[in-house]
């Protein structure tokens, strides 16, 4: 199971708090999958690998409230959390800079911490992508609200491709088969850089 956190509508399709969101879809459109199953709080798509049956969850809730999704989805189907991939922003990495976790805290994170109050256990894996942190501390809602640069977006799109590589990785053989495909990265976004010193990986 993956799970795209974001915020549902148009407005805030493009804003740097839906990253999440535009992984697990571009990783929707690459499987040739549609969200068609809708429930209260969340749209599901489903899907199929060699060895078994795949779930890509968006929550319908807003992003502070994320956990109620991944909650429901959990009383309908009870999965194992370690076996759920959540993927969103950052703030505290660089734009466009990836990084997969096994578990941890929400480190700020408005979704991962309601996740983790929701379902009582921080040890699920997520896929967090860097969104910079170019703002006043006042600012931090405006800003995951913002949309990105021209200059970010190039970098960005090139992180997504990364991430849904990595999406694909956790479908086939779960979090080892995902960390050695993250590890691929590893030397670019440590590596390369922009004429900012800003990672790119």
């Amino acid at each position: 199971m993956i799970v795209g956190l974001g915020n549902p509508g148009i407005k805030y399709s493009e804003t740097r708090h839906n990253i999440g969101y535009k992984v697990v879809n571009k990783l929707a459109v690459k499987k040739e999958l549609k969200f068609e199953k809708i429930y209260k709080n969340y749209t599901l798509a489903v899907g199929e690998t060699e060895n078994s049956v795949f779930s890509l969850l968006l929550p319908l809730t807003y992003m502070n409230l994320s956990g109620i999704a991944v909650s429901e989805f959990h009383s309908k189907f009870n999965i194992n959390f370690k076996e759920m991939l959540v993927v969103c922003d950052d703030i505290n990495l660089p734009i466009g800079k990836l990084r997969l976790r096994a578990k941890g805290s929400h480190g700020g994170h408005k979704g991962l911490l309601s996740i983790i109050n929701e379902i009582n256990t921080n040890e699920f894996p997520r896929l967090r992508i860097g969104i910079g942190n170019n703002f006043d501390k006042s600012e931090k809602s405006e800003f995951v609200l913002s949309d990105f640069s021209e200059n970010e977006k190039l970098i960005i799109e090139s992180s997504i491709d990364k991430a849904v590589e990595i999406c694909e990785c956790f479908l086939q053989g779960g979090l080892k088969f995902a960390l050695e495909c993250y590890s691929k990265f590893q030397k670019s976004q440590n590596s390369n850089s922009t004429k900012d010193g800003v990672s790119n990986g």
